[in-house]
């Protein structure tokens, strides 16, 4: 159950505390209270001159002392106790309980109902009639008539002349030949004054522009509109009653009794049984473990005193596997 898993993992951790508690009252154990007399005192000098040795004297190992020190530790003790638990019983129990239930009932109502019947009248609209018409009326045509128009035109005049000019004559195809096949050392390229090129007598126009305004007439179509009468048909609207026949849908109320079955939900009780579970309490006596703290008697290593190679006295402290050394303790 939970209350002894509970009680297991507090005795686990009461016994991690009593061990961290004992290791640490052995590394630190205080000195026994009172005068210590050590195992070897210092040595007193004899009466009279001492010889000195001839050479350095080693000193001798001296035996670990031991003395009875009251240590306090954690030690578990038992011891009995009283403790309720808890267990699930299952019990039977009886409750009332609901229902529901449908019963049919039958009731009886007034209703109206609508009847569709068909009734036909008279009825009167309005009507929008179009009526034809002859009438005279004065409309414009268009007459197209040719006119002569006359309108000043400017026009460009060559009032020039013919003179006669002299003109370098063409060369014939012999000349053209003879300029192909010539020699390099000609008498016509060398000196050219003594060989003038031909000419000829040409008639050439010299031209003399000039601008005029000369009198041009010519027949022009010209649109004209006239008026002309001519009958035309056209067509009024007027309003007119006419009567027309309507077939219309009349409703017509009826009272009616009707008798019709309901079904009525009731809650009806009853008796059941069910199984539930229940905590019962139980007492019982068991023994539980506790740490105690007692006063233990134990053997520690006191302190030990020894010369060292300069002639000095020093003393050790060691305490179970740890040693404080002082003035350059022996080992």
């Amino acid at each position: 159950m939970v209350w002894q898993q509970v009680r297991r993992v507090l005795l686990a951790v009461a016994f991690t505390a009593a061990a961290a508690v004992a290791a640490r009252a052995e590394e630190t154990v205080p000195p026994a209270v009172g005068p210590q007399t050590p195992a070897v005192g210092p040595q007193t000098p004899a009466a009279g001159p001492q010889t000195p040795a001839a050479g350095p004297q080693t000193p001798a190992p001296s035996a670990p002392q031991y003395r009875t020190v009251s240590v306090q530790e954690w030690v578990p003790e038992t011891y009995p106790s009283t403790r309720t638990t808890y267990s699930t019983e299952s019990k039977q129990e009886t409750y009332t309980a609901y229902r529901c239930e449908s019963t049919p009932e039958v009731r009886t109502r007034v209703c109206t109902v609508y009847h569709q019947v068909p009734e036909t009248k008279t009825c009167t609209r309005t009507v929008c009639v179009c009526v034809p018409c002859v009438e005279e009326r004065t409309v414009m045509q268009n007459h197209v008539t040719c006119k002569p128009v006359t309108h000043m035109v400017r026009r460009c005049v060559d009032k020039g002349h013919w003179e006669c000019r002299e003109v370098p004559c063409e060369p014939s195809c012999k000349e053209r030949l003879r300029k192909c096949f010539r020699k390099k050392k000609d008498c016509c390229d060398s000196c050219e004054p003594c060989c003038p090129p031909p000419t000829k007598t040409v008639r050439v126009w010299v031209p003399c522009k000039v601008w005029e305004e000369v009198p041009v007439t010519s027949m022009e179509r010209v649109c004209e509109s006239r008026p002309v009468v001519c009958k035309v048909t056209t067509y009024k609207h007027e309003t007119r009653q006419e009567a027309y026949q309507v077939c219309t849908m009349k409703c017509v109320p009826e009272q009616k009794t009707e008798t019709y079955t309901v079904m009525v939900s009731k809650m009806v009780p009853y008796q059941s049984t069910r199984t539930v579970q229940v905590c019962v309490p139980h007492t019982e006596t068991v023994t539980m473990t506790r740490m105690v703290c007692k006063t233990v008697q134990k053997q520690v290593a006191v302190e030990t005193c020894c010369e060292s190679p300069c002639g000095e006295t020093s003393c050790c402290h060691t305490c179970g596997h740890k040693s404080r050394k002082r003035h350059g303790c022996c080992d």
